[in-house]
């Protein structure tokens, strides 16, 4: 078994150079002219500000859950750690946000 050897250690293997078209090809292509980005319309706005408030609002309930059951957890006599209480006392906030963000 023989390894290859370049001829001219100077130049590049044959990936970086399609790597190397690649970039310039996506280069060439976000400055073609006549081509514009889409316009954001209002309505775009305001759906993707809903989304993001509902993605907050989903994790939020998530920590909710999982307050729940350290809840439980302490109720059944099992000691929780401190990271485990300090989650339990932020219950009220996390409450006090999901009212703010349903608003």
């Amino acid at each position: 078994y023989q390894r290859r050897v370049r001829d001219s250690r100077n130049q590049p293997s044959k990936q970086a150079l399609r790597n190397q078209k690649k970039r310039e090809n996506k280069r060439n292509a976000e400055m073609a002219p006549g081509q514009q980005k889409p316009e954001v319309t209002l309505q775009d706005l305001q759906s993707t500000l809903v989304d993001e408030r509902e993605k907050k609002v989903r994790g939020l309930r998530k920590k909710l859950n999982q307050i729940e059951k350290l809840k439980k957890q302490l109720e059944e006599g099992k000691t929780l750690e401190k990271n485990q209480m300090d989650k339990i006392a932020t219950e009220k906030d996390l409450i006090a946000e999901i009212e703010k963000l349903e608003l």
